[in-house]
């Protein structure tokens, strides 16, 4: 899919592959070539009527969180028999790549710990539950 059109986005590069899809960084055409993240759920999901409204009703109320620990989503939908998010494209490593550089030094750690359980917490207010907390999804700065 990279260099095409999906929709009104044009995919760039692929980012990250997963059980839940793919992460592109992409162009969203319809707001000046805004360089976004958009996560592209598998075909067979949008075919899953129960998991395509779980997914509505989730990426809804993840788009109203506002809290600096947590990706701003843009919006959400889909295009062509995709499920789809756009959200916010962050710049860095996450988390597991930080860690193949060794240990962290404990203040560190603890920051990074109380900047993922802020988030949840935030998340777990509105009735979101992550299922996914790994450290592939948390970015390190």
């Amino acid at each position: 899919m990279e260099g095409t059109p999906f929709g009104r986005y044009q995919l760039v590069e692929l980012l990250g592959r997963g059980g839940m899809g793919e992460v592109w960084r992409a162009l969203d055409t319809e707001t000046n070539y805004r360089t976004v993240a958009i996560k592209v759920l598998p075909p067979h999901l949008a075919d899953d009527a129960t998991f395509a409204q779980r997914f509505r009703r989730e990426a809804d109320a993840a788009a109203r969180l506002n809290n600096p620990h947590i990706i701003p989503i843009h919006t959400y939908g889909e295009i062509g028999g995709r499920l789809y998010v756009d959200m916010r494209l962050i710049e860095g490593r996450d988390l597991q790549q930080v860690l193949t550089d060794g240990p962290l030094q404990p203040s560190r750690a603890v920051r990074i710990i109380e900047q993922v359980a802020k988030a949840l917490h935030a998340a777990h207010k509105v009735g979101l539950v992550h299922r996914d907390v790994k450290p592939s999804n948390v970015f390190a700065r």
